[in-house]
């Protein structure tokens, strides 16, 4: 579809389908991220690789219980595999400049140093006190 990936694009679609899981009395979406990256690291490109992956999903839902077994080791490894590239080497973080570079790089030791509840929260918070900071960005003045 020509739509490149964005991380805040899956962060709010993320965000809605747990509120409407809670609204329908669903257990808590999860795993959409890492599932997403991991399309994106094999080279998918469009919607059908979703579609697909759900399609598998519904089928050998009723076959899981063999998967219960499986030392969380494993697939813990799966996981790193995935975001170990993102996390030896933050790109997106290493272009940030000025109020954003600080933000970005106290979020992320934040996280990697508390938990990830306390570290985003955090990050929100130092978010929302660097705004008025922020507020002068891309005005232009005569």
């Amino acid at each position: 579809d020509g739509i490149p990936w964005s991380a805040p694009r899956e962060l709010v679609s993320q965000g809605v389908s747990c509120g409407v899981a809670a609204l329908v009395g669903s257990a808590p979406v999860s795993g959409s991220l890492s599932r997403s990256l991991v399309s994106r690291m094999t080279g998918t490109t469009s919607q059908l690789a979703c579609i697909l992956t759900a399609c598998i999903w519904i089928v050998a839902l009723p076959y899981m219980s063999i998967m219960s077994p499986t030392p969380k080791a494993v697939l813990s490894a799966v996981i790193v595999s995935a975001v170990v590239k993102g996390v030896c080497m933050p790109k997106d973080l290493m272009k940030l400049q000025g109020v954003d570079f600080v933000v970005g790089w106290s979020t992320g030791i934040l996280t990697a140093v508390t938990s990830p509840t306390l570290g985003f929260g955090l990050g929100l918070v130092l978010y929302l006190v660097t705004v008025p900071l922020r507020s002068g960005k891309g005005t232009k003045q005569d």
